[in-house]
C-alpha cells in the first residue's frame, strides 16, 4: 500500500463528511461521491441500503442543523479481492437539532469507530460507512443510538 492509496482514503472519506454536513441530497451525494450499492449502518444492527435506504438514512438525520466529523484516527487500508480498499476510523462527532417546540436545541457528541470500504477509481467513493461501536457519549447520543438494531432513534 502507497502512501497515495492512503491519502485517497483519507480525501473520500473527508469529502464524504463535507457532503453529508451540508445536508447534500440522495442524488448529490450519488453523484458525488457514493456507490450504488452504497450501504450505512451499524455492524450486526439496522442497515440502509442502496438509492432506498441511503434516502431513508439522510431524511432519519435531517432533525440536526448543525454537525461535524473529526477524524481522528484511521488505521491503514488493507486492499481487498475486488479491487475495493477497507480501513477503520476513530472519530468525534458532534451533532445539534433543534425539536418542535423546544427552547433550546439538543446536543449529541461521542467517539465512533467505522469501518469503511472505499471504491478506487478516477474519483474515489464510499461504498459502505458501517459503525463499529461508540465511547463516551453524552445522554442524547447515548439515546440516539440505544437501539442499533432499529437505526437511529431522533
Amino acid at each position: 500500500m502507497s502512501a497515495d492509496t492512503e491519502i485517497a482514503v483519507w480525501n473520500t472519506i473527508e469529502r464524504y463528511f463535507v457532503l453529508l454536513q451540508s445536508h447534500a441530497n440522495a442524488q448529490q451525494m450519488l453523484s458525488e461521491i457514493l456507490t450504488p450499492d452504497f450501504q450505512t449502518g451499524f455492524l450486526h444492527g439496522y442497515m440502509w441500503e442502496g438509492v432506498t435506504g441511503l434516502r431513508d438514512f439522510l431524511h432519519a438525520r435531517s432533525l440536526f442543523f448543525d454537525e461535524r466529523h473529526s477524524i481522528e484516527q484511521m488505521s491503514e487500508p488493507e486492499g481487498a479481492a475486488d479491487g475495493r480498499w477497507t480501513c477503520r476510523t476513530r472519530l468525534f462527532f458532534f451533532l445539534r437539532r433543534l425539536s418542535p417546540g423546544a427552547a433550546r436545541s439538543q446536543e449529541f457528541t461521542g467517539l465512533a469507530w467505522h469501518t469503511w470500504v472505499i471504491q478506487p477509481g478516477p474519483s474515489w467513493r464510499v461504498a459502505a460507512q458501517l459503525v463499529d461501536g461508540f465511547a463516551g457519549l453524552n445522554d442524547n447520543a447515548h439515546a440516539l443510538f440505544s437501539r442499533p438494531d432499529e437505526g437511529l432513534h431522533p
